[in-house]
């Protein structure tokens, strides 16, 4: 957690489960700000409109899709299984990683921004600030992280800010 007397005021425009895309929409609408921190997601989560899963959540109503969890849903639910299959025979990878990087080339230009992520270090080399090995050495409930993983990636956020 952030020490609560940094002097700077807080907002957050995050939400669980979003694309890259999502997150570039939300930035270019919100950018009036001092500082701003952008936490990159994977280039293997892909837009959608309406995920036949979370579309009713409370907790990720614009959540996209996640090549691991098409497999694991695909299981138990036809529309995660036609999502699959799609997936599997049409989608261009390519196409992916390439509007991946287009967003995030132009993210990396925002000036009095702080850019990190927590996945795969090969898929996201553009992002300066990779935490993805403190998120496998602490595993837990609060954003994949254990509080001590919480913990020490907002000690190293606080010192970029």
């Amino acid at each position: 957690m952030l020490p609560k007397n940094i002097g700077i005021e807080i907002k957050n425009f995050s939400q669980n489960g979003i694309g890259q895309y999502k997150i570039f929409k939300k930035i270019m609408q919100n950018l009036n700000f001092d500082k701003g921190i952008i936490c990159h997601t994977s280039p293997w989560r892909i837009h959608t409109h309406n995920h036949p899963i979370h579309k009713n959540s409370i907790n990720r109503p614009e959540n996209d899709f996640m090549l691991n969890d098409i497999e694991h849903h695909r299981k138990t639910n036809k529309e995660m299984n036609l999502v699959y299959e799609y997936i599997k025979k049409y989608y261009d990878f390519d196409y992916q990683l390439d509007i991946y990087g287009l967003l995030v080339k132009e993210l990396l230009l925002l000036k009095n921004t702080i850019h990190i992520t927590f996945h795969e270090p090969n898929d996201t080399k553009k992002i300066e600030n990779n935490y993805n090995h403190i998120w496998k050495e602490n595993p837990g409930d609060i954003n994949h992280m254990s509080n001590e993983g919480n913990r020490i990636v907002a000690e190293n956020i606080s010192k970029l800010l």
